[in-house]
């Protein structure tokens, strides 16, 4: 049989990472907008650029949406994983009557 097994660390850092995934996202985001505030002389590329900073905004919005749904679940399958660790620890361990 073949082992399998689940590092609740992992899981916490993986949800961690998510998280500053959008953060990072969202540090694009605001430097784009500095940058577009000065305008580039061309109003063809102003408007290009308004419209993929509109974009931008919208692919971070569901990006945090996906992962606020990823973090929720993390949460609940590590929650499980050291409930079902601690349920086997307790299982396996003597008591003091069967000693």
């Amino acid at each position: 049989m073949a082992d399998f097994t689940v590092s609740t660390e992992f899981l916490a850092k993986l949800a961690q990472d998510l998280k500053g995934c959008g953060d990072e996202l969202d540090q694009g985001l605001k430097a784009f907008e500095a940058a577009s505030h000065s305008g580039t002389g061309y109003d063809f590329l102003d408007e290009a650029c308004g419209h993929f900073k509109e974009k931008w905004a919208f692919g971070l919005k569901k990006v945090r949406e996906c992962v606020k749904i990823l973090d929720d679940g993390l949460d609940k399958v590590q929650q499980s994983y050291d409930g079902t660790e601690q349920s086997i620890t307790k299982a396996l361990t003597p008591t003091a009557a069967q000693a």
